[in-house]
């Protein structure tokens, strides 16, 4: 049975559930698939059984709706609506967060569509509570232009934690959302841990918990323990050696403790590890390690010169760089964790200082690496609230690269559109009617060809998005 070739007005109510229950199977299929199987092969793969099961849900709820005069009141039917919403607005929710460069690749595979409803109680709620849970504490820290709806994932957190509280899956989103919520990183830790030993047989998903722990540690700059959680993900997970490898190299350079000569000669090691290790996935290659490479051959360059016999040279704030440019920072979203937040704030106007001893004033590379500073600075304050401030200094960055335009072709040329961004945002906080949030996002969309530009636009599209609606809403 499939949802292809079968009129759906000839189905008995338990042949339209059965064919229903196909369709998740598939999706289950598919996502264990895309989990597990880290090979070409296996993603491509996954993606077909994607689209299989777009198929059969996107036929399903045209049938719903083709028929809504003739519902009835059983459960089954009741059943039967519940899932076809929660599969068909799953797709939808997450298809709608996509910017229409990536989009028009996956209508090409049969994936479009706009957005959804919710039914309580059914078979199908659980699963549906999941994902907006994933949806808010990942999706939305990740992107990172709209308020986490802390209040929702209480209430479904309340219905979950009967059944599911020992499960996997659920202690993960608890530690983010404890996290996000209000700042309990100890208990968040803890949770992180408990869902790693919840379960033995998914490795992955280990993998993502050490991702978020090495994450949290470098935000308490707990270096060696950010450095632990790395190496597992470096000698474990099959995902990308190269972006964990520079991750772990710039980690233990930052670490002070120790025996600084063989970590200095592990981060040799490591650094030229990252060109070896990059993938390439039909020719192309992934973005984000092009961008590790970038850095791990620039620190090369700076530490092979044996002229230079004094104190080993560093990048600047690479590991602050990386956590942004990955969306880190989402995890500091709702203004939950300032005193982290000023603990990081201290850290990098002391590295700035240090970085800067010595520096000629006139030398480009030195500019470049100030507006990163300035950059991260105003990320930091932006999260403390301290909007105004935050305003002034992405203006300032925007005007510094307007005045050198040599700057947007340099290392940190993505700071050009990512500040017209993070200063669109601001705007929205400090006055949500402002009209001068569209020039900028608009500004920022025009900027091409710069590192990691898709996923700066993905957020840029999420913003413009988030605009529109506020337009709409606002007017009826």
């Amino acid at each position: 049975m499939n949802g292809y070739n079968n009129n759906l007005c000839d189905y008995t109510e338990e042949q339209l559930h059965a064919e229903l229950c196909y369709a998740e199977l598939i999706m289950i299929r598919a996502i264990l698939c895309l989990l597990s199987d880290e090979t070409l092969t296996g993603k491509i793969g996954g993606l077909l059984r994607i689209r299989s099961c777009f198929s059969i849900y996107s036929g399903l709820y045209r049938f719903l709706k083709e028929n809504e005069d003739n519902r009835n009141n059983s459960l089954l039917w009741q059943e039967f609506e519940a899932g076809v919403c929660f599969g068909f607005g799953l797709f939808n929710l997450l298809l709608a967060s996509i910017p229409a460069k990536l989009a028009i690749f996956l209508q090409l595979a049969g994936l479009n569509g706009d957005k959804c409803s919710k039914f309580d109680g059914t078979l199908r709620s659980p699963f549906a509570s999941f994902s907006i849970l994933f949806y808010q504490l990942v999706v939305v820290a990740f992107i990172g232009v709209e308020r986490i709806d802390l209040g929702l994932c209480e209430r479904i957190f309340t219905k979950l934690n009967g059944k599911y509280s020992k499960g996997a899956i659920i202690l993960f989103l608890r530690a983010r959302y404890r996290l996000l919520n209000e700042g309990h990183i100890d208990e968040s830790v803890q949770l992180y841990w408990r869902s790693i030993r919840s379960q033995s047989e998914y490795k992955q998903f280990h993998h993502i918990c050490h991702w978020e722990l090495a994450m949290t540690n470098i935000f308490l700059l707990h270096w060696t323990r950010a450095a632990w959680h790395t190496n597992k993900l470096y000698e474990e997970s099959k995902w990308s050696k190269s972006i964990y490898a520079y991750l772990l190299a710039v980690c233990i350079e930052a670490d002070k403790t120790g025996d600084m000569s063989k970590n200095r000669e592990a981060v040799r090691i490591l650094m030229s590890k990252v060109p070896e290790n990059r993938i390439r996935i039909a020719g192309k290659s992934i973005p984000m390690e092009k961008f590790c490479e970038k850095r791990a051959l620039r620190w090369l360059q700076m530490n092979n010169n044996k002229e230079d016999s004094g104190e080993p040279r560093k990048l600047f704030l690479p590991q602050f760089e990386l956590i942004y440019l990955c969306s880190g920072f989402g995890l500091l979203n709702n203004y939950c964790c300032p005193w982290i937040v000023r603990l990081l704030l201290e850290f990098i106007d002391k590295e700035w200082e240090e970085f800067n001893k010595g520096a000629t004033k006139s030398n480009n590379c030195v500019k470049a690496e100030q507006l990163l500073w300035l950059f991260l600075r105003a990320i930091c304050l932006g999260k403390m609230g301290e909007f105004h401030e935050s305003f002034g200094i992405f203006q300032k960055i925007i005007r510094s690269f307007s005045e050198s335009p040599a700057l947007r072709y340099g290392q940190y040329g993505y700071l050009f559109p990512c500040a017209h961004l993070e200063l669109a945002l601001i705007l929205d906080e400090i006055n949500p009617s402002e009209l001068k949030k569209v020039v900028l996002l608009e500004k920022a969309l025009a900027y091409k060809g710069y590192g990691l530009e898709t996923r700066t636009r993905l957020r840029i599209h999420s913003a413009m998005n988030k605009l529109e609606e506020c337009r709409k809403y606002g007017k009826s």
